[in-house]
């Protein structure tokens, strides 16, 4: 058997749809977000967009059981509640539902078979669900696309996951639901911090974020696992590429730019702050050397 039968195929994109469910969404929901009212139409023109272009959909399903501790928060996405179940407009036809059971089966090469696969979680890491790790770590994606609720905590935690797995991340911010406003635009600036590009529905669904994908610097290591790359997966990207640099031009001193979309001041990673600050006491360490030699 040649190695292109076995070879997965390789996607664009991948929509992830993160706990677009009736308890955050619904005016009598449990625990409805406060920007209701706008996100709700753009989260259904991405799915739409999804649904018509054939592109996969990975979903999380938040679940908690009746009695559990939720820290303060009321009782929501109680299992086999109505307040559990996903919005009707966000299930595919061709869907599947994997349990975070602690095993790592998933069917052969799933989106073949399925255009949506739902992931059940306990808390709010997407991908505590092993499953969900597994087939984020096995596909072959250009990109991976985020929305959904919420930004301050469940959104932020897959963007962070995905970019530490060294994924290519859009973070679609008018399709992401809040409880806080201050608290999504940290969680904004952090994931663009971190490497994401965030956009805009519109921006995605007309193709414009084409161009921020192309605008985006790719790092030396990077360009070489391309390289390396374009004879076995015939489409030009490699797998891993890093995604841990803030996208963006660089100004005359070689510090990064914010780029357009609102994200206001450049941002510095803590290893940069921290590595700032080792140079200063070094350099304090010698002038105080070099005094104590000439009083000597």
């Amino acid at each position: 058997m040649s190695s292109g039968r076995t070879r997965r195929r390789s996607h664009d994109w991948v929509l992830i749809d993160m706990n677009t469910q009736c308890d955050f969404l619904l005016p009598k929901g449990a625990l409805p977000v406060a920007n209701r009212a706008d996100a709700l139409p753009n989260i259904r023109r991405v799915m739409n967009w999804g649904r018509v272009g054939g592109t996969p959909i990975m979903s999380s399903l938040e679940c908690h059981r009746p009695g559990e501790s939720l820290n303060g928060f009321p009782a929501h996405c109680v299992d086999r509640t109505n307040g559990q179940k996903k919005l009707p407009f966000t299930l595919m036809p061709r869907r599947i539902v994997l349990h975070g059971d602690n095993t790592l089966d998933l069917p052969h090469d799933p989106f073949r078979r399925y255009q949506q696969i739902i992931f059940t979680k306990r808390n709010g890491d997407f991908l505590s669900n092993p499953k969900a790790d597994r087939l984020v770590n096995s596909i072959s994606v250009r990109c991976f696309v985020v929305f959904g609720v919420l930004v301050e905590h469940c959104v932020k935690l897959a963007v962070l996951g995905l970019l530490a797995r060294r994924r290519q991340v859009v973070v679609v911010r008018d399709a992401c639901g809040h409880w806080c406003a201050s608290g999504a635009e940290l969680a904004f600036r952090q994931m663009f911090a971190k490497g994401a590009i965030v956009v805009t529905t519109e921006e995605l669904i007309t193709d414009q974020v084409e161009a921020k994908l192309a605008a985006r610097p790719v790092p030396a290591e990077a360009e070489e696992e391309t390289t390396a790359a374009k004879p076995g997966n015939g489409n030009g990207h490699g797998d891993d590429q890093p995604t841990d640099q803030v996208p963006g031009p660089r100004n005359g001193n070689g510090r990064k730019r914010s780029s357009a979309g609102g994200m206001g001041e450049p941002h510095q990673d803590m290893s940069e702050l921290v590595a700032a600050a080792r140079r200063k006491l070094r350099a304090v360490a010698q002038r105080q050397a070099r005094s104590r030699q000439r009083h000597v």
